[in-house]
């Protein structure tokens, strides 16, 4: 009796160990994404080894966006783009780490792997996927990728997914795409946004600053950074660099609390940056007369001065 007792506590050992294996398995392979970066040249070798003796795999093109994988040395990153996984050189790179925003298929090959409503595994959980579910990935943030499904975008560890082809449109995401088809626009977030909206107006007020990023003095794109970087997102620093680099361009009559609404005084640049609240209205640091105020896009002003509208998260 005692040896039959000895075998099935064995059994139910090794049962339990094959199940830890399985599932310390699921993400066998994979590693957090390094980060991302822009195709900074006219055409890029990505090769299929970290130097030029390597074959050539394919070309990219000016301004295409790529998943860092691994920096192999200070000359070459190991990168996926669209499902092709290469090296490129890293001086025909830019806005290297940056928060970057484009259009992919990504599958998930992890099993019962979280999408999260932040960055961060300490972040509300959305839903959770089983492995080899395909979603839209719209951007990718400290080595998260954002994702879009089914009415719902959050961030799925990047280690957990693979990029597998460029985006389609005929894909079951819910998000849209724009009228150039070059860029896919997410749902809004809009208890996050609120969130960051409820955050930002703790701030009515306070004094302008040219340079500062903190509540004892901001600029209008530090006041941007600074609240999107109390919520885990990491926004290039100034006004231009958030509209070039960061987000996915929206249509004015699509905004929603928490998306960037950026102005441009010279009629030729991005000039200044707010974060819009609703109704027609949104805070930012203006001036250093007035500080962080409430404007409103329908006046004179602001309507003459209008630029664009990018959506973070």
């Amino acid at each position: 009796m005692k040896t039959l007792k000895k075998l099935v506590m064995i059994m139910v050992a090794v049962s339990i160990a094959a199940s830890l294996l399985t599932i310390g398995a699921s993400a066998v392979g994979n590693t957090m994404a390094y980060g991302a970066a822009t195709v900074s040249g006219p055409s890029l070798n990505l090769r299929s080894g970290p130097g030029t003796t390597h074959s050539v795999v394919a070309q990219l093109n000016e301004g295409d966006i790529v998943v860092i994988l691994e920096r192999t040395d200070s000359e070459w990153y190991k990168i996926n783009y669209h499902g092709l996984v290469g090296y490129v050189n890293v001086p025909f790179l830019k806005d290297i780490l940056v928060a970057e925003n484009f259009n992919a298929q990504g599958k998930v090959t992890g099993d019962y792997v979280n999408m999260r409503a932040k960055p961060d595994t300490a972040s509300d959980k959305i839903e959770t996927y089983a492995s080899g579910t395909v979603l839209t990935v719209v951007g990718i943030n400290n080595g998260w990728y954002k994702v879009a499904k089914d009415g719902q975008t959050g961030y799925i560890r990047s280690d957990y997914m693979e990029i597998i082809s460029g985006y389609s449109p005929s894909s079951s995401s819910s998000a849209t795409v724009t009228s150039t088809a070059t860029k896919t626009v997410p749902a809004a977030n809009v208890t996050l946004g609120r969130q960051m909206v409820d955050f930002a107006l703790g701030y009515l007020g306070s004094k302008y600053v040219y340079g500062g990023a903190s509540p004892s003095g901001f600029d209008c794109s530090g006041f941007s950074s600074y609240v999107y970087k109390h919520f885990g997102y990491t926004i290039t620093r100034t006004a231009s660099g958030q509209y070039r680099n960061d987000g996915v361009k929206i249509p004015k009559s699509e905004l929603y609390a928490g998306d960037l609404v950026f102005f441009s005084s010279n009629g030729s640049s991005v000039t200044h940056v707010g974060i819009y609240i609703g109704n027609n209205e949104f805070i930012h640091a203006s001036t250093p007369s007035s500080g962080v105020v409430i404007s409103r896009l329908d006046s004179t002003y602001y309507i003459n001065v209008w630029w664009g509208a990018k959506r973070i998260i």
